[in-house]
């Protein structure tokens, strides 16, 4: 097995043939997938690549991580949704489309973290606080996205926590701290990682919302308040962090388990 790299933003259906390419790679003589990032997110050209990932699936490639754990991973609606359903300690989270529905939803919670539904590195979030700036802010998040996420904001040490999981395995964790003046722990937009040793249930959590999700590979996001609650779940998480902080080469897991 020798590793390929290629941009599934350049993903070609060939529907005649049956092949599917990116450059001159063809898809289907791959024996394995394993998907840091589908690219940009453009309403089409997501749907397409997301639907060659389900064809190559299909055809016998295997895809890490399946493409319905990267959907409902992605999607935060549905993955707070899963995390509350199976008892997963998570934030209070509204989502909605009706400005009265959101402002007193901001109202119960004093102050939100308002996110995209699909968004990834911290971008697009922001904290509110129950007053008449965030009212405003909300009727204009609405006006431009049609939509809303509201997650109750978890007073925190200023950080959070990432468990890597591989194969219903903690593999690894970092913190996630933000920037000085800052507040969003994402390493994209600032914040540094420094090595975590976990708690007994920081590793359940971890190991529990991976499965809920479906995923093989996935990275885990928990936030230290009056207890620990699980803000999301990322199914393509970058290995970076966690290598120059611990030294861990999450990739030789993911490896390890295709050969297994």
């Amino acid at each position: 097995m020798q590793p390929v790299q290629f941009n599934f933003s350049s993903a070609t259906s060939d529907i005649p043939s049956g092949k599917m390419y990116a450059g001159k790679i063809d898809l289907t003589e791959l024996d394995a997938i394993v998907v840091r990032d589908l690219g940009p997110a453009a309403q089409n050209d997501a749907a397409l690549r997301f639907d060659i990932l389900c064809q190559l699936k299909e055809l016998g490639v295997r895809i890490i991580n399946p493409p319905e754990a990267i959907a409902r991973a992605a999607n935060k609606h549905v993955s707070s949704y899963l995390f509350q359903r199976n008892g997963i300690a998570t934030p209070e989270t509204v989502v909605t489309s009706e400005l009265d529905e959101a402002v007193e939803a901001l109202s119960s919670f004093g102050r939100a973290v308002v996110k995209p539904v699909f968004g990834y590195k911290g971008i697009g979030v922001e904290c509110v606080k129950n007053n008449a700036s965030g009212n405003r802010k909300l009727k204009e998040l609405l006006e431009k996205n049609g939509i809303i996420y509201l997650q109750e904001f978890i007073p925190n040490p200023g950080r959070d926590i990432r468990v890597f999981v591989v194969n219903k395995k903690v593999v690894g964790s970092i913190y996630r701290i933000a920037p000085a003046g800052g507040w969003i722990n994402n390493l994209s937009q600032g914040g540094c990682a420094k090595s975590c040793v976990l708690t007994d249930e920081q590793k359940r959590l971890g190991l529990k919302a991976a499965q809920v999700i479906g995923t093989v590979y996935a990275g885990v996001d928990i936030i230290e308040g009056d207890k620990d609650y699980v803000i999301e779940i990322n199914g393509t998480p970058s290995g970076k962090g966690i290598f120059e902080a611990c030294g861990v080469d999450v990739t030789l897991e993911i490896v390890q388990y295709l050969l297994s």
